[in-house]
């Protein structure tokens, strides 16, 4: 792909022709959702916030000790203190809660700031378990507690992404990894649709120096937003048998 890239872009590095494919897969990742990803957490006892892959667009469901676990609407009246930054010293975590035969477990997210993160931004998944009167504090009562049990990679998130990135070593290399579809975002973009991934990648270019050309980005840019009609409608299609037509008899 690089060598296509600069039969248009002479003058580019590897390393910014690897940052043109990253943000153009990205692009189509946030317009068509192709590009999904299962993740795997460990859960602790009386924690109740994990944080999430910074990639993540959106969870679509999840799964704990493979077991499907239905998405809470709303918050729990009470929260467990588990912020890092700012820290509130008058607040302390909840106990360590009991573990429950029930297993009634719901998922949540939080846009706030991870615990104990300070340089980086991501969503946050947070795993309650339904007891009945669980939690009682500042005079009221929740019927939902943290989870109770300490496992390893018992959780598993599937969500749609941005695509990968390169992998950072390899940048220094002549656009070794761009010429490959098993790494970054040529793995998470079906090949059949690279071509789009390139045209994209193609009018990003020209909209920088030293090729800067707004005339041509308009042009790559109408072939590509074309190309990410095609992916959606393959990412309809593919999970469906067909439209059912009406017909008059």
């Amino acid at each position: 792909m690089i060598e296509m890239l600069r039969l248009h872009h002479v003058a580019i590095t590897s390393t910014q022709a690897e940052l043109y494919i990253e943000m153009s897969a990205n692009k189509i990742a946030e317009q068509t959702g192709v590009t999904k990803k299962t993740f795997l957490i460990s859960s602790v006892a009386g924690k109740r916030w994990y944080d999430l892959d910074s990639t993540i667009m959106r969870v679509n469901k999840i799964y704990f000790n493979d077991v499907f676990i239905p998405k809470l609407i709303g918050d729990p009246i009470i929260d467990d203190d588990e912020f890092g930054q700012p820290a509130d010293g008058n607040d302390t975590a909840l106990a360590t809660p009991t573990s429950v035969a029930s297993n009634k477990r719901m998922w949540m997210l939080s846009d706030y700031d991870s615990y104990g993160t300070s340089t980086s931004k991501s969503k946050r998944l947070g795993i309650v378990e339904k007891v009945n009167n669980a939690i009682t504090r500042d005079g009221r009562t929740s019927d939902y507690q943290s989870c109770s049990i300490t496992a390893t990679n018992n959780i598993r998130v599937y969500a749609t992404t941005f695509g990968s990135k390169f992998a950072s070593a390899a940048i220094s290399v002549d656009g070794d990894d761009a010429m490959l579809s098993t790494v970054g975002p040529l793995k998470d973009v079906p090949e059949e649709f690279h071509e789009v991934l390139l045209t994209g990648a193609i009018a990003i270019g020209y909209k920088y120096p030293p090729q800067l050309n707004m005339e041509a980005a308009q042009t790559f840019d109408n072939e590509f937003f074309r190309g990410i009609r095609r992916i959606k409608k393959y990412e309809r299609v593919k999970y469906s048998t067909g439209f059912i037509k009406p017909q008059d008899f």
